[in-house]
Formats: structure tokens, sequence, C-alpha cells
């Protein structure tokens, strides 16, 4: 994904379809516009709120021994909650539980977990429900999860949905978002890529060491290196967002997943999510 992308957003207003331009530039390439084609742009949509969909973020390391049990309980919840729970799995490369031979960090997981306040001595496992913080900070053991996501806000929340189309060959992706609330909303827009079954080496419970683990939702890393994205505005008319750019070689594009998230502008709480996969059919058609 450390490449080239383009970001568009199309704003229904008075109903006039105006198209703004946002060019981005991410490493060191420099990135062109590219005008949506008419017949792929979005028509506005009656839905403007949706179920709300929680992000449980887990911190993790391979030198943790009590992470996979943690990371046992998140896939226990996962399965309970279905698609109304993402799950994120963060190496952040400031503790030394991620520090060795193998290496699953990434930056914009370090960037997170240094904003909640992550140190070198902050015991892992660790977590966290939708960025957000309580009385004793941000961080939560996995044995409050369950309880925290029992209650967790509920209400009318913004309605996302994402689409996203993709080449093998090439490892050229396209990721379309829908975006729409029930008055108008200022919040930040990111978007991460996770990749599911790594199989890598992780220390276990009993003292072992299991060379055949497979990490679950690993975060790879998030569009132009921003975990927090950029500031968007939502409202009635649906907002379309449009991206394009390049899976980094060595993925597994059928293992990754795209997450959209929607934050507060304000403390980045995390007000909506929404995780796809991409569809290959157009390029296996081919095949």
């Amino acid at each position: 994904m450390r490449g080239v992308y383009y970001f568009y957003q199309d704003m229904t207003l008075r109903g006039l379809i105006r198209l703004a331009l946002c060019v981005l530039q991410t490493g060191v390439l420099l990135c062109g516009c590219e005008t949506i084609p008419e017949g792929e742009r979005l028509i506005p949509m009656s839905k403007v709120g949706g179920a709300r969909v929680h992000v449980l973020v887990e911190y993790t390391g391979f030198r943790c021994v009590n992470c996979p049990t943690a990371a046992g309980v998140a896939e226990e919840l996962r399965q309970v909650y279905g698609k109304q729970l993402v799950v994120v799995s963060m190496h952040p490369g400031s503790n030394p539980f991620t520090h060795g031979k193998y290496d699953y960090t990434c930056e914009e997981a370090d960037e997170c977990y240094r904003w909640m306040g992550g140190m070198s001595t902050t015991p892992l496992p660790t977590g966290n429900l939708d960025f957000g913080a309580s009385g004793s900070g941000y961080f939560s053991d996995y044995h409050e999860w369950a309880s925290l996501l029992a209650g967790a806000e509920t209400g009318v929340v913004p309605h996302l949905e994402a689409y996203a189309s993709a080449d093998t060959i090439s490892g050229a992706v396209r990721l379309r978002v829908e975006a729409s609330a029930t008055v108008e909303t200022a919040a930040r827009m990111a978007v991460w890529l996770t990749e599911d079954s790594v199989r890598g080496v992780q220390a276990m419970t009993d003292g072992g060491v299991d060379t055949a683990y497979y990490h679950r939702h690993l975060l790879r890393e998030a569009l132009d290196h921003e975990p927090f994205g950029k500031e968007v505005v939502i409202g009635r008319q649906a907002s379309t967002f449009q991206y394009r750019f390049e899976l980094a070689k060595g993925y597994r594009p059928r293992q990754c997943r795209l997450i959209v998230l929607l934050m507060d502008k304000e403390d980045r709480h995390i007000i909506q999510a929404y995780e796809t996969e991409m569809d290959f059919s157009i390029v296996d058609a081919v095949e």
C-alpha cells in the first residue's frame, strides 16, 4: 500500500454533484489527479444512519506469553458480535515484547500506542475499545473487554459502507467509501490495512514457543501513514470517497482487509467503522 493513491469526495448539494479533487503525496511519489467517470459516481443514498460497529484494538507482542490468551478472548467476542465488531492486532515497536528476530510491528501501530500513553513499561497484553478513554486511561485488561462491549454506547450513528476491488498481479486496489449522517458531522476518516492469519512465532503461556502460530487481524499500515486519518464533513446527503493505492510486496491480498474508520474530530474516539475484503472477481474472470 505504500505507494500512490488518490482521494476523492463527492458531495451532492441542492441537486448538483460537486467533485472535490485532492492530490495526496505518499513516500517519495507525487500523485496526479484522475477524474472519476460519471458512471462511477454515487447518487444520494436514503440511509443516513447505520448499526454501530465497534473496534477492539489488541496490543500484543510475540514475546508476550499471555498474549495468545488475549487473542483468544478477542476472537470469541468477534464470533459473538459478528460484523458489529472489528478486531485489530497491533504490535507497538515501543514495547520490548515486540523486539527480537521477528518483527510484526508497523509505525502506525506504535503511533496509536504512544498516543494512548503506551510506554516501554506498559504490560502486554492490553487493549482498547473504540479509542475511548476512561478514568484509568485508554488501556484495558482482556478480562474487561466483554463488559466494555456490553456497556458500549448505542443509538443513531453515521452510515458507513465500503467496497474494494483489487488486482492480485499488479497489487492495485480501488476503495470506494459511502458515508452519511442524520446531522452534519465533522469527523476524521482513516483507512487501515490488516492481514489475517500471518504465520509466525509466538511465546506461549506454558513457557514454550510456537513456531507455527497464526497472528490474526495484524495491522500492516494506514493510508498515507495516518492512523487517525484526515478531516471530512458528512451529512444527510451522501458523501463518496474514492481511494487508489498499491499493496506492498509480500502481503497476501486475499488475506488482507480494509477497515474504514470515522473518528471524532476532537478526541479521535471511533464513532463508526466498516471492514471489507477485496473483490477479485473481475481478475478471476479474466484468469
